[in-house]
């Protein structure tokens, strides 16, 4: 049953990114004309939300990654995601994330300024 969750938040968490996961040994750059949508996350030492974009998938497993995940107080909207540090915090890899304890690895560098979440 737990990995059936864990599953399914890979799941919402693909469909949220607009990654496809194919096998592959480098990275896949994602062409300009190939629209991956707008990614929204929040930064919980910041307290910011931070717009985003795919600009690489299916990373090697090589070097630091930071972890993300789907929001689940959704505090920069629905969909949005959450990780721990932020641009100019000391645990931000610039963008390098990580789902599924590892399963997944891609780029998708934040893009300043940071802003508070809307009013509930």
């Amino acid at each position: 049953m737990k990995r059936l969750a864990s599953l399914g938040l890979v799941a919402v968490a693909l469909t949220v990114l607009g990654i496809l996961t194919v096998g592959s040994a480098g990275a896949t750059t994602t062409e300009p004309e190939e629209s991956l949508g707008r990614v929204v996350v929040y930064v919980v030492s910041q307290g910011l939300c931070y717009d985003s974009f795919v600009t690489a998938q299916n990373l090697p497993d090589h070097g630091r990654f930071q972890t993300l995940e789907p929001d689940p107080d959704k505090l920069c909207g629905e969909g949005s995601l959450i990780t721990e540090f932020g641009p100019g915090d000391r645990g931000y890899v610039g963008g390098r994330w990580e789902m599924d304890g590892g399963a997944v690895r891609f780029s998708c560098p934040l893009i300043g300024p940071g802003t508070p979440p809307p009013a509930p």
